[in-house]
């Protein structure tokens, strides 16, 4: 395991598959998930095996991966964010995400954390860290253009709007967002 992240109020971890419940309970509700779309996977069981599967091998490059977020002051967990490679989404090829030198940051957190600056604390240094990384010429992310919180956190990290698409089983468009180096 790589060593953990910290900033003035958060630790952020690198995943390991004993953190499965963790993802699940994170998951079960339905507000989490509102932009984002059913869950994931019915079980403990399927998010061990993507943990262990997807998670565990980008950790062997210096930045990629899934970190767990956790309050310092409390340890409390709050959601999890990542770097990894933009080719990786599911949604790659639809939202033109296909040049392997563009890392994709993203996030998960649980309602205690919304409004409170937490998203955006913990994605700015893994942000820093690819933009730093000379093989990276973008970072790249997306929300549902309804998600405003999820925009504004974007654009706090300094990704500006480069377009919208409209992705498959959406109603909504979603906005792509780019931040060059």
């Amino acid at each position: 395991m790589r060593a953990p992240l910290r900033t003035d109020r958060l630790l952020l971890r690198d995943v390991a598959e004993a953190d499965a419940e963790l993802l699940f309970d994170l998951d079960s509700d339905p507000e989490v998930l509102r932009y984002i779309g059913p869950r994931p996977a019915d079980d403990v069981a399927a998010y061990r095996d993507r943990t262990r599967t997807v998670y565990l091998p980008w950790q062997t490059h210096p930045y990629f991966g899934v970190r767990l977020v956790f309050d310092r002051a409390g340890g409390e967990f709050l959601g999890w964010v990542f770097v990894r490679p933009a080719t990786a989404s599911r949604a790659a090829a639809a939202l033109g995400w296909t040049s392997p030198d563009e890392v994709e940051v993203g996030y998960r957190y649980r309602r205690s954390a919304w409004g409170r600056g937490v998203a955006t604390e913990a994605a700015r240094p893994l942000v820093e860290i690819a933009l730093a990384d000379p093989a990276t010429t973008a970072v790249v992310g997306c929300a549902r253009a309804d998600n405003a919180g999820s925009l504004r956190v974007l654009e706090k990290l300094g990704l500006v709007r480069v377009g919208e698409v409209a992705l498959p089983g959406s109603a909504e468009p979603t906005v792509k967002l780019a931040r060059l180096r």
